[in-house]
């Protein structure tokens, strides 16, 4: 048994290395064989279910959609470590953290067959867009849901902030000159949302008399409060 587990470890290790390479590396890493073409999506539906299994385990908060569209499919035919790899699965997806929001992500699944997966590894890109999120599902008819999942974006965007303003208001108070770090921290904030609802306003004028121009400052709106976070965590 200590002989079978230590070689199941050594598998996994090596299953993880191969992976990591490929996520590092890309298409520049050479694959065994000619690669095939995603024809079939037999391998990314297994992948599928793997990914949500395995991720239901370890985080049960956070969900993985594997995408279709730009997946690319190698063929590898070696063993790793004991572990038979017959196929390379990589793509694009999408992570998403019932807290945090959606990601994107990239993927990397390794198959024994092309309905037996034996290991999936994902990177995070990036958080994604709140706007492209709503717009994903976005009905014609249902312009309604649309401005709602603008403001919710909005609300989760400036809870986002407000928290990042408290720790930064915390490490002010750790500043040598703590009144002055302070200060300037809420001067700081005070102008950046006069200039926030100031420019909306401007790009709102600017389509007056247009079809649903709540949405143009809504959008407006999450992304300069998306571009502030980015610039507090910057200074963390």
């Amino acid at each position: 048994m200590k002989v079978t587990m230590r070689h199941s470890c050594r598998s996994m290790l090596a299953l993880s290395f191969l992976a990591g390479c490929w996520l590092t590396l890309g298409s520049d890493l050479p694959a065994r064989a000619d690669a095939a073409e995603p024809s079939e999506t037999s391998t990314l539906d297994a992948c599928q279910r793997y990914a949500t299994l395995h991720y239901q385990q370890i985080s049960p908060k956070r969900s993985i959609q594997l995408l279709e569209e730009g997946v690319n499919e190698d063929k590898y035919e070696d063993k790793v470590g004991s572990q038979l790899v017959s196929t390379v699965l990589s793509g694009q997806g999408i992570w998403q953290d019932k807290a945090g929001g959606p990601s994107d992500v990239r993927f990397v699944c390794l198959l024994e067959n092309s309905t037996k997966p034996v290991f999936v590894a994902v990177v995070e890109d990036k958080r994604r867009d709140p706007v492209a999120v709503c717009w994903d599902g976005f009905e014609p008819s249902e312009w309604g849901k649309m401005t709602q999942c603008l403001q919710d974006s909005l609300k989760r965007e400036e809870a986002a902030l407000a928290d990042l303003l408290e720790k930064a208001t915390q490490q002010a108070g750790q500043s040598l000159d703590k009144i002055s770090a302070k200060r300037t921290l809420q001067e700081s904030n005070a102008q950046w949302r006069k200039y926030r609802d100031i420019e909306c306003d401007r790009r709102q004028a600017f389509v007056a008399g247009r079809n649903h121009p709540d949405i143009g400052e809504l959008t407006c709106q999450i992304h300069k409060t998306a571009e502030r976070i980015s610039d507090l965590k910057f200074d963390d």
